[in-house]
């Protein structure tokens, strides 16, 4: 997911007035491990760089390789998740009563 317009809707959502304090965290712990996991394969796609052009043997290529694979699919996943909880925390929120009808 295009990691730019992801952080439009986490800030719309998060501006909301009307968002619970735990809602708030939760939607703070999903960007924090989204943009965790995002540093941290761009961290190891330089390293994966360097290893294979010959200036850094003190790591493995294919071990590189298989972290940064691992890193991307789990990327998508993570993205998935923050976008689905965004859905969730900006859907309106109209009030049912025992009849299971709106107002």
């Amino acid at each position: 997911m295009n990691p730019y317009l992801l952080e439009e809707r986490v800030a719309t959502v998060a501006d909301g007035r009307d968002l619970a304090d735990t809602a708030r965290a939760r939607l703070a712990a999903h960007k924090a491990t989204a943009d965790a996991c995002r540093a941290r394969t761009a961290e190891r796609r330089s390293e994966l760089e360097r290893v294979l052009a010959g200036y850094d043997g003190a790591h493995d290529a294919l071990d590189l390789m298989l972290e940064l694979d691992a890193l991307e699919r789990v990327q998508d996943r993570i993205d998935q998740r923050l976008s689905e909880l965004c859905d969730a925390l900006s859907e309106p929120r109209t009030p049912r009563y025992g009849d299971a009808q709106p107002v």
